[in-house]
């Protein structure tokens, strides 16, 4: 009779310590499934909370420095040059890139809106001395851009678009954006022309020409205190196009830089190619990859995946333990159907493998029973460890905007993960579980094995 036969009439017929092992063995490969699956779903999840936040790095004014130089009596520093930004932009992972800068202009001959306090704060602000050359102080505020759409008020939806097109980067020079305010005050149509000159504080600026390309209405609203500014009002605001207004005076630079990835994956090797472009001194500008958040929406993950790793171990470890121990329990039980069989001719070699064919046949019907339940099972456990863990986090994080001012946000943590059961999980489970089986269940048999027949027969069973 073949060892394999007798391995299923073993089973068939001790059906207690058949029932035993197979739950046991379906215990530890339903954790050891979960396990390798809360930790295949984690990493899918995460990368799904860096595509929610989107493949974008800001590159932005470093706030620490600055007021690191300011203390140290520094008065001028090194702004951000368009070199600088080209260099990072033509690295291999981003698709696009947005600038941004803010600038003052005078009123000259252009009509703006008045500041919208009233009473001694406009008496206030009419006070305000004239410049040395005729010129009064900033009424307007130009803003530079290559990209109109992606702006802080045109993504709030604090201003929309309402006649002609939007500056990209495909937009010829000396082209402006303007309010529809703006437009019927200074008698502005599409295709106009108007002249504004730039404001500085070394009184080194220049008059530029803008053809209006575009009218936009704004429904934004301003501060108490920025209602005390003309230039601070929405219909004041211009956009243009980013390489003429850095032409319009040396405050005219740019401030804000975000870099659009093609893959949210690449966001820590372009970080860390980036880093290599910036200047080694006097750079006051650093790279947000907005990590804060991340770091908060995936710390649950994190910390359900670490203790999945660990409670693979301690599977490994315990259920070692425990089916070497019951495999030594049941081979001793069977030392006189060993000897019988060693007796009788049987080669040694046959009969450890009569032994570990029977707990492998137990474990491989285990093994598809864990498959059939492990979905809903585990997926039950990771989303209650996960909502545990959400519960524990602070989804309040601070961040700058891009205008520099701390703001407070609310990150939403990931709280449910769909449990991802493949291929390599069950490879890797199964690759796993079966070499504990047989570790567990060679080591008792090759000591049984190398008794000899006439020593078992002697031994008490």
């Amino acid at each position: 009779m073949s060892f394999f036969k007798r391995s299923l009439i073993s089973i068939w017929q001790r059906k207690g310590r058949t029932t035993l092992f197979l739950g046991l063995f379906l215990i530890v490969f339903l954790l050891i499934l979960s396990g390798f699956a809360i930790q295949q779903s984690a990493e899918k999840s995460k990368v799904e909370a860096r595509k929610q936040l989107g493949a974008e790095v800001r590159l932005k004014r470093d706030n620490d420095k600055i007021r690191e130089a300011l203390f140290s009596g520094r008065s001028s520093m090194k702004p951000l040059s368009r070199e600088t930004v080209d260099e990072i932009g033509n690295l291999p992972q981003v698709k696009s890139v947005t600038m941004r800068g803010e600038s003052a202009a005078a009123k000259s001959n252009l009509k703006s809106v008045e500041p919208k306090a009233s009473g001694e704060n406009n008496a206030l602000n009419s006070n305000i001395p004239k410049m040395d050359s005729g010129q009064e102080v900033p009424a307007f505020k130009l803003i530079g851009t290559n990209d109109l759409l992606k702006t802080t008020d045109f993504k709030n939806h604090d201003a929309k678009l309402i006649e002609g097109e939007a500056i990209t980067d495909k937009t010829s020079a000396n082209s402006a954006v303007v309010e529809e305010t703006f437009a019927k005050n200074n008698q502005l149509k599409l295709g106009d022309t108007f002249k504004i000159r730039g404001f500085s504080l070394d009184g080194v600026d220049k008059e530029q020409e803008y053809k209006v390309i575009g009218i936009y209405k704004s429904d934004k609203e301003v501060s108490a205190i920025e209602q005390m500014y003309e230039m601070a009002q929405p219909e004041n605001q211009i956009y243009v196009d980013i390489d003429t207004f850095l032409k319009t005076s040396k405050q005219a630079n740019i401030e804000d830089v975000t870099f659009y990835l093609k893959d949210p994956l690449q966001v820590d090797d372009f970080v860390s190619d980036a880093e290599n472009k910036m200047p080694t001194e006097d750079n006051f500008f650093k790279l947000d990859a907005y990590t804060e958040q991340y770091e908060q929406m995936i710390g649950p993950l994190e910390k359900m995946a670490t203790f999945s790793s660990i409670m693979i171990k301690v599977i490994v470890v315990a259920g070692g333990l425990i089916l070497t121990f019951l495999s030594l329990l049941s081979i001793r039980d069977r030392k006189k159907e060993v000897g019988i069989l060693l007796s009788l001719g049987e080669t040694k070699v046959k009969v450890i493998l009569q032994l570990i064919v029977e707990i492998l046949l137990i474990g491989l019907l285990s093994f598809g029973l864990s498959l059939a339940i492990v979905q809903t099972s585990g997926e039950t456990i990771s989303n209650m460890m996960l909502s545990k863990q959400v519960e524990n986090a602070d989804p309040i994080v601070q961040q700058e905007d891009e205008y520099g001012r701390e703001e407070t946000k609310k990150v939403e943590p990931v709280d449910k993960m769909a449990l991802q059961v493949n291929t390599t999980v069950i490879s890797q489970a199964a690759g796993l579980g079966f070499l504990l089986i047989i570790i567990t269940t060679l080591v008792p048999s090759i000591m049984i094995a190398r008794t000899d027949p006439k020593d078992l027969f002697a031994q008490k069973e």
